[in-house]
């Protein structure tokens, strides 16, 4: 009985301090978020629908003719047209000024 007990005392012990070890040798990621997310606000007024591509993020939008969509950027993050499953030419850089604003297609 006493050496089952001791056995049972040993195995905890060492299951513990395993883990404890490897507690300890664990890396903490920390991120930090930046706050500079920009609403933009894009208006498809050409004839044809259009897909569009943040480099940033990598999200896709589908753009209907007369339609608005918002598009969450953060600073510095490029829209590129999305054709044939690549990135085309590129529609816009995003900046504190966009936000909130609608962007004409037409005009980019």
């Amino acid at each position: 009985m006493n050496k089952s007990i001791l056995t049972v005392m040993i195995a905890l012990t060492m299951l513990l301090t395993n883990s404890t070890i490897s507690f300890a040798n664990s890396k903490t990621k920390t991120s930090v978020y930046s706050g500079t997310s920009i609403s933009i606000k894009l208006k498809n007024d050409t004839d044809d629908e259009m897909t569009v591509i943040n480099a940033g993020s990598g999200g896709t939008y589908r753009l209907s003719k007369n339609t608005v969509v918002t598009i969450k950027m953060d600073e510095g993050d490029k829209l590129f047209v999305y054709e044939k499953g690549k990135k085309g030419a590129l529609l816009l850089v995003a900046s504190s000024e966009m936000d909130g604003k609608v962007q004409l297609v037409s005009k980019l």
